[in-house]
């Protein structure tokens, strides 16, 4: 099912921002305000727990803010569970609380909080013999090497988020996420080092492994010949499509020092055809023509809005009438719950990166027909917390 996006939509600026002539708040404005100081008031919650037809409902809510104001203690469990080697510990099966504190180096009575505290938030089950288990979310996390790069890498933003006022009123820019992304929106892209490289480019490909059947589930590729990747990085995405589909001609362009890693790694892989890689800025150079489909996969977020307009006027000028350029990536407006965990995520990542944020569908699409494109349609991921699938036509 697609939704198409109306040509007349305004242009990519914030939808959030109020113009200084503004007019008075609307009546769902109203309506959100009058409910808010009716849920401050703690009487009200009392007796909204009390009543049967809202008692579960405001119980659930009162568990979800729990929830989000101890987040921070959850996720360094997550991460010390991971770091500590106690999820590898039990990927084989069910290790005696004894053996584990064996292995992962911790006093019994340490890793006893830590077991309870992984326990808690579904890592681990705790048997009464002594023995332990994975528990669901362990078992995904022990498993998705893209999800465990993921947890290893959040080190960096737990230490830009140690004063999280300081990224929001832009006090501080020296941040872990800025010199990691060094390149990002910084005029720099084509002078990047092969070392930085390497590091960015190892970190997209492991955690893009978790969205591509996500993407390539929401379109179909195969209705096309050639596929082209701008951004591509060290080819995870492709290696996935030609997994799908055997049969269609593909290449990818990014930096030269990430082309060149994307070439070596598909020079040891077994694929139909080797995909060309093609080297250089996708800002500045002219990019390779004759591919009746061009993706940009987790490409825009990164950016501002004029470096973003920038490159999507360079796509526009490789493409023919009748060619596709396939967008995938974080974006806003979902009011899933799982959907408004992965805005908040994933703009207070590119905050601490210094350059980009997550837009709505129709800022893309709005930014996509000031650089050309005249016809847009979005396909919903089966899960939209990595990503949405937006499709343009020139």
């Amino acid at each position: 099912m697609t939704a198409s996006i109306p040509a007349s939509r305004p242009d990519g600026r914030h939808s959030e921002a109020v113009e200084p002539d503004a007019g008075p708040p609307g009546w769902r404005t109203r309506l959100k305000a009058w409910r808010a100081a009716l849920v401050a008031r703690p009487g009200f919650r009392r007796l909204a727990q009390r009543l049967p037809l809202t008692g579960r409902y405001s119980r659930a809510r009162e568990a979800e803010l729990f929830g989000i104001v101890t987040g921070f203690v959850q996720s360094q469990i997550l991460y010390a569970s991971l770091q500590s080697g106690l999820l590898d510990a039990l990927t084989a099966g069910a290790v005696h609380e004894s053996e584990l504190s064996r292995r992962t180096g911790l006093p019994a009575e340490r890793l006893q909080r830590l077991l309870q505290g992984a326990q808690s938030i579904g890592l681990v089950g705790l048997g009464r013999d002594g023995y332990v288990t994975l528990d669901d979310h362990g078992s995904v996390v022990a498993s998705d090497g893209g999800l465990r790069a993921m947890i290893h890498h959040h080190a960096l933003l737990y230490r830009d988020l140690t004063d999280p006022l300081s990224l929001f009123d832009g006090s501080r820019s020296d941040t872990e996420m800025r010199r990691l992304w060094s390149y990002a929106g910084s005029g720099r892209e084509a002078g990047v080092q092969p070392g930085d490289a390497a590091a960015y480019s190892a970190l997209m490909a492991a955690s893009q492994s978790m969205l591509s059947d996500e993407i390539l589930d929401a379109y179909d590729f195969g209705r096309h010949a050639s596929l082209i990747d701008i951004g591509g990085g060290e080819g995870a995405f492709l290696t996935a499509v030609a997994a799908r589909f055997p049969g269609l001609r593909l290449s990818l362009f990014d930096l030269p020092p990430v082309a060149a890693r994307a070439r070596e790694k598909f020079s040891t892989q077994t694929l139909g055809t080797c995909p060309r890689c093609h080297g250089g800025s996708f800002l500045d150079d002219p990019l390779p023509r004759g591919h009746d489909c061009v993706t940009l996969i987790r490409v825009l977020f990164d950016h501002e809005d004029a470096t973003v307009l920038r490159l999507l006027r360079n796509v526009r000028g490789s493409m023919e009438p009748g060619q596709t350029l396939v967008i995938a990536e974080p974006m806003a407006g979902d009011r899933s719950r799982g959907q408004r965990y992965a805005t908040a995520y994933f703009g207070t990542y590119v905050l601490a990166m210094g350059s980009g944020r997550c837009r709505m569908p129709g800022e893309i699409g709005a930014l996509a027909r000031q650089a050309g494109f005249a016809r847009f349609e979005v396909r919903p991921c089966r899960s939209p917390l990595m990503a949405t699938v937006l499709v343009a036509f020139p």
